[in-house]
């Protein structure tokens, strides 16, 4: 039940985010993991 109330969450966010902030934060998320990735990974 917890894991179905995160994904929730996470779901309900990257349609906020979608729908009012032109994907904003979620772009900015995505580069951060890209660079950390490339970081680990060498």
């Amino acid at each position: 039940m917890r894991y179905v109330i995160v994904i929730a969450a996470i779901a309900f966010f990257i349609i906020w985010d979608g729908l009012y902030n032109e994907a904003r934060y979620t772009n900015q998320g995505v580069r951060e993991l890209r660079h950390i990735v490339r970081y680990v990974t060498g």
